[in-house]
């Protein structure tokens, strides 16, 4: 069954794209609204009271002439900020003195097996590094794509002609299509790597390594949320 959460992000990509391809206004207030719900979600789902008055209020707030002025162009920057949102996840990571985060899912799909080859731990690094340069390129090409975007962009909203035309429907290509396809690419050209380099893995197929990935998410998630918490404390208590 797909979960709602799936269901918002393909909505809003469509949405988003249609916005762009068919130059209309309504389209992406509908999209900016399916990206607020899409965001409201877990609070929605859980029943918070604050969670549905948000959404009410971002809804009426849908109307207002403003707001149906700069849809067009908010939604030119989630493709960016989302992008540079991962490469940060994967990128902090390989910091000095901080496991790469493909090593730490390995640890955990590995459970209390101990990994007898040691190269596994170099070669998490080098794919959390290349996870990371693919976020940043993708954040790279969508925000300069949205920067000389016609006939609208984040240029022109600025008041400044960009220095040539590019399609707006180029940048929904590659933000909406082409940034999830190379993501696509890089994970199976990866994962058929990784088989064949170390095929004693735990998992059988694609298949099981992402339903073992999925179960390792919430210890994984616990793991980086400890994590930051501790660095929080430590901040705090530096003079």
């Amino acid at each position: 069954m797909i979960s709602p959460h799936l269901l918002l992000v393909l909505a809003y990509l469509l949405l988003d794209h249609l916005s762009v391809a068919l130059a209309s206004p309504r389209l992406a207030l509908l999209a900016l609204g399916t990206l607020v719900a899409m965001l409201l979600l877990a609070p929605l789902r859980a029943r918070r009271a604050w969670a549905w008055l948000l959404l009410a209020a971002c809804l009426v707030g849908l109307l207002a002439p403003p707001v149906q002025h700069w849809a067009p162009f908010v939604l030119m920057l989630p493709p960016t900020v989302v992008n540079l949102a991962l490469a940060a996840l994967f990128g902090h990571t390989l910091l000095a003195g901080r496991e790469p985060l493909v090593a730490r899912m390995v640890r955990l799909l590995h459970a209390n097996d101990a990994v007898q080859d040691e190269a596994v731990w170099g070669y998490a690094r080098n794919v959390t590094a290349c996870w990371t340069a693919l976020f940043v390129f993708n954040a790279t090409v969508t925000f300069a794509l949205a920067l000389v975007a016609t006939p609208v962009g984040l240029l022109r909203m600025a008041g400044i002609e960009p220095p040539f035309a590019m399609p707006a429907v180029w940048w929904s290509y590659f933000s909406n299509f082409g940034c999830y396809l190379l993501v696509g690419v890089l994970f199976l050209v990866e994962f058929m790597v990784r088989q064949r380099r170390f095929p004693w893995q735990p998992y059988a197929n694609l298949f099981d390594f992402l339903r073992r990935a999925a179960a390792i998410g919430p210890a994984l998630n616990a793991e980086m949320a400890a994590e930051r918490a501790a660095a929080a404390r430590a901040r705090e208590s530096r003079p």
